[in-house]
């Protein structure tokens, strides 16, 4: 019998406690293991048009297998699951995790490493290929546009106003125009607008043509949706 059958053998038994325990933690660690990989994979394809973080990927890979281990632990010795669940009340995550798909990664490696340890492995295969299709799906989806920053900074002369000088480009490059901030310091006034546009080139080579524009910048707002 190979190596692969012992393991398929073992997690279709669900690993018990006299005749495969040493085999069955092993089998629970690998699967794990493997499952750890495959998300981090996937993370890694479904974060590449935002900003992506390494070290949180590779947390996500050592997540399954460790959620697996204590899974395990607290299944073999009542008093070990005591101290567990009393060790992890006091450890305080300060790491803030900001991104909504990153939790749901979270919950996704932290869950497949309870359903392997429990032996439930045929749920954590669902799951996996039920979150792969979701997050794919709602990485391809269409749902909106990223709503777009554009910063003016200038000096326009006395009596004259940024906002006017850049409304004749601005109306004729971009749809929808909101603005957010404006000031003046020492002569020199700064423009904050939210817009959305597909000739985003366009205006700012036009708007940087300007006499009295001294520099613009347009960035992208990740994280939401303009429609």
């Amino acid at each position: 019998m190979s190596f692969i059958d012992v393991v398929f053998k073992i997690l279709s038994e669900g690993y018990p406690p006299s005749e495969y325990q040493g085999k069955g933690i092993a089998a629970a660690m690998i699967a794990a293991a493997l499952v750890s990989v495959y998300i981090f994979f996937c993370y890694r394809l479904t974060r590449r048009r935002s900003l992506y973080s390494m070290s949180f990927n590779l947390s996500l890979l050592a997540a399954a297998p460790v959620t697996a281990a204590l899974i395990l632990l607290m299944s073999q010795n009542a008093i070990a699951s005591i101290g567990v669940v009393g060790a992890l009340a006091i450890i305080r995550l300060r790491g803030a995790v900001k991104e909504p798909m990153d939790q749901v990664f979270i919950l996704w490696s932290v869950a497949s490493g309870i359903f392997i340890a429990s032996g439930m492995w045929r749920i954590a295969i669902v799951t996996t290929a039920v979150m792969t299709a979701t997050v794919i799906l709602l990485d391809y989806l269409p749902i909106g546009s990223a709503p777009l920053i554009l910063t003016v900074y200038g000096h326009p002369g006395d009596g004259e106003d940024i906002q006017k000088a850049c409304r004749q480009i601005i109306e004729s490059c971009c749809s929808k125009v909101r603005k957010i901030s404006t000031g003046r310091t020492d002569g020199k006034q700064m423009l904050v607008l939210r817009v959305d546009t597909r000739q985003r080139l366009r205006l700012i080579n036009e708007i940087a043509a300007l006499p009295a524009v001294e520099s613009v910048t347009l960035l992208e707002q990740s994280g939401e949706v303009s429609f």
